[in-house]
């Protein structure tokens, strides 16, 4: 879904982007992706939003506002570039942004999904207001890579920021089944 989703960025712009993360059937609580081997508190007062792409579902879209300018989206998939390390999947994410944009400013920083160590970045596009915050971890002892993604607007940046460190600290392991 990483390389999935870059490759919709690219296609579709980031605003139809956000626009499809707040369509489908809504999640209150906690969403539980079995399949993937996890779940996440959906923070008092929002609402997630179960996916409707054809194939395997792999997380769940937190709308911040009613017109969807704001979302965390939360999900699992195999590791299928190989990713040595969060990190280096942290960095194939830079690349990737800087693909559709030459002057982002970035920070990096640590982060943990849950009680995971995670690896994050800011993400901050010049050429349009498009802030995105990317944490990603994988599953200890192989299996899915996961990945927390706010994708909001700089005037937005910090209160939504909030929210999604409320949902990176209720995201947890699962069984799969």
């Amino acid at each position: 879904m990483g390389a999935l989703l870059m490759s919709l960025l690219l296609l579709r712009g980031m605003s139809e982007w956000k626009q499809w993360q707040c369509e489908g059937s809504p999640v209150t609580d906690r969403y539980v992706n079995y399949a993937e081997g996890f779940s996440v508190a959906i923070p008092a007062g929002l609402q997630g939003r179960r996916g409707q792409a054809a194939g395997p579902e792999r997380g769940v879209s937190i709308p911040l506002s009613a017109d969807c300018v704001g979302v965390v989206v939360v999900f699992g998939e195999p590791n299928s570039l190989e990713w040595a390390t969060p990190a280096v999947a942290i960095n194939w994410q830079i690349d990737a942004a800087a693909q559709t944009d030459l002057r982002i400013a970035l920070q990096k920083y640590r982060a943990r999904l849950g009680s995971l160590r995670a690896a994050g970045v800011t993400i901050r596009r010049r050429e349009t207001t498009d802030v995105e915050d990317i944490v990603m971890t994988f599953r200890p002892g192989g299996g899915p890579v996961y990945t927390a993604r706010l994708t909001t607007t700089a005037a937005r940046h910090e209160r939504d920021r909030g929210w999604f460190q409320k949902v990176l600290r209720g995201f947890r392991l699962e069984a799969w089944r």
